[in-house]
């Protein structure tokens, strides 16, 4: 006698997966359909569990999505091996056909079955009847690449995420002092910017440029970066990592920072520069990224940028990722532009853009509060 737990499976795959995880059954039955097969959904849960540390044999039952006579005659013809085995069954996912078809038939033996409001972290036992059910916490947290893997997208670069957490820590003083005087050397970053942006993948750069050193803050920070000065000349061999810093890598660094800080207290996982790929093979890019209760958020940074690649590349971005996985990705657009801002406010045409894609954006003004202004949107509390 074997305890197997029954999923329905559609779009969403999290209620699936915290499911499975916290029952942890011998065996799982999916109930699926043509679509998501090609979808690949199955594998994608699987795949989830294993990063996870399960690797739970499982069976899989391909019904039609709007036949509940099909639904019936292809889970009662699976169960006849299974008669004497026990079930937890999640009602959540799959259509109103397959949920009405697996309770009808799983309510004859007596099994558990149980609904997980979306996008709550919790279940409810919905058979055997009972009077009163309270809700019982699921307490898994994903991580950023478990929740990717979850919606069957790839990290290609997951190999290098640790390496630009530690580049980033060890530059946080200097990141931090950047967003303080950011006013007083925006015209030495800017310069930066303009000279170095077609070779942000350059493995390395020697640059001399001739630029007049206005004020001593501009100064200290050429001599953090390590620059020979002398006189108006400026001089340096820089890495692929130092270059991508000083074309706008400082920002996303200070966003991850910021919201790494509270990783275990608010976060559950933050991770930086992921590249995805997802089952078409389209790739993509994306400056941060985080998890909070098992929803996923996303940041989108740009510092120099000009007016257009601000409202039409960096948001559409934002609303490609959104169509990849649905409603509950929610995003924030941290900028230094300027061109987003026109008498003191938010540009009409870069905010009805941000509001098309549920985008928060955080003005330049407000970037050295930004840890404050994520706590009070996601109601983290202070310790």
């Amino acid at each position: 006698m074997k305890h197997i737990h029954v999923c329905l499976i559609s779009e969403q795959t999290i209620p699936n997966i915290l499911g499975i995880f916290y029952f942890k059954p011998e065996e799982v039955l999916f109930i699926t359909t043509e679509q998501m097969l090609k979808r690949e959904k199955t594998e994608a849960i699987v795949n989830t569990l294993k990063r996870l540390g399960l690797n739970i044999p499982f069976f899989e039952i391909v019904v039609r999505e709007d036949s509940i006579y099909d639904c019936h005659r292809k889970i009662a013809q699976w169960m006849e091996k299974h008669e004497e085995d026990n079930f937890t069954v999640n009602l959540t996912c799959g259509t109103k056909i397959m949920s009405i078809a697996t309770y009808e038939i799983f309510k004859d033996y007596g099994s558990k079955m149980i609904y997980i409001p979306i996008p709550k972290n919790e279940f409810f036992e919905v058979y055997p009847l009972k009077k009163l059910s309270e809700p019982q916490p699921l307490p898994l947290r994903l991580g950023v690449i478990e929740y990717l893997t979850a919606y069957s997208l790839r990290v290609i670069n997951e190999a290098k995420l640790n390496r630009y957490k530690e580049e980033s820590e060890k530059r946080k003083a200097l990141t931090n002092w950047i967003v303080t005087n950011y006013n007083s050397i925006e015209g030495l970053l800017s310069e930066f910017y303009k000279v170095l942006q077609k070779s942000r993948n350059v493995s390395s750069f020697d640059l001399t440029i001739e630029f007049p050193i206005s004020n001593e803050l501009q100064r200290d920070f050429l001599k953090a970066v390590g620059f020979n000065i002398s006189g108006r000349t400026i001089s340096k061999r820089l890495s692929r990592s130092e270059i991508r810093y000083l074309t706008g890598g400082w920002l996303e660094e200070y966003v991850f920072n910021s919201l790494n800080s509270i990783k275990g207290r608010g976060i559950d996982d933050v991770v930086m520069n992921v590249e995805i790929e997802n089952i078409q093979g389209n790739k993509n890019e994306f400056d941060v990224m985080f998890t909070k209760d098992n929803a996923l958020y996303f940041v989108e940074c740009k510092s120099l940028s000009p007016e257009d690649e601000i409202t039409k590349s960096s948001l559409y971005k934002i609303g490609a990722l959104q169509k990849e996985f649905g409603l509950r990705v929610q995003s924030f657009f941290v900028t230094t532009s300027p061109h987003i801002i026109k008498d003191g406010q938010i540009r009409q045409s870069v905010r009805a853009r941000a509001e098309q894609f549920k985008t928060e954006i955080i003005k330049p003004d407000e970037i050295v509060n930004f840890e404050t202004i994520i706590r009070k949107k996601l109601k983290i509390m202070e310790e």
